[in-house]
């Protein structure tokens, strides 16, 4: 419950424009869960061998903008299965208008914070 409540937290002080993000933060720690560090990288490479610490925060900037939540809110990574999170990547990159390399730094994005999910989130 606690995640859940700090997840909305920086979701909304991302959304109005104000950070609290450090450069390199783990999944679970509380200045901002959403943004991924060492850990994310080291588990999407298992998937995706050529995904780069870039990768990731181009699919944070991405995923926290308004590139994401124009029409609503930011998704809960942690309670879709990995094929949703690609199923719904497809339909939402058209929608949105991504590039396919947006479209890739989003879907690498998001499968390493949901492969490194915090204990209490599953």
């Amino acid at each position: 419950m606690f995640t859940k409540i700090i997840i909305f937290v920086v979701t909304l002080l991302t959304i109005t424009g104000l950070s609290i993000a450090t450069n390199t933060v783990n999944a679970c720690n509380l200045q901002n869960p959403l943004m991924p560090g060492d850990a994310q990288l080291k588990a999407i490479k298992l998937k995706f061998a050529d995904a780069t610490a870039k990768n990731l925060s181009d699919g944070y900037a991405l995923f926290t903008s308004i590139t994401c939540t124009r029409c609503h809110k930011p998704k809960d990574i942690y309670k879709r299965t990995e094929e949703k999170l690609i199923k719904s990547m497809d339909k939402m990159a058209i929608k949105a208008k991504l590039t396919t390399e947006q479209k890739d730094a989003v879907l690498k994005y998001v499968l390493a914070m949901k492969a490194t999910q915090p204990v209490e989130s599953k």
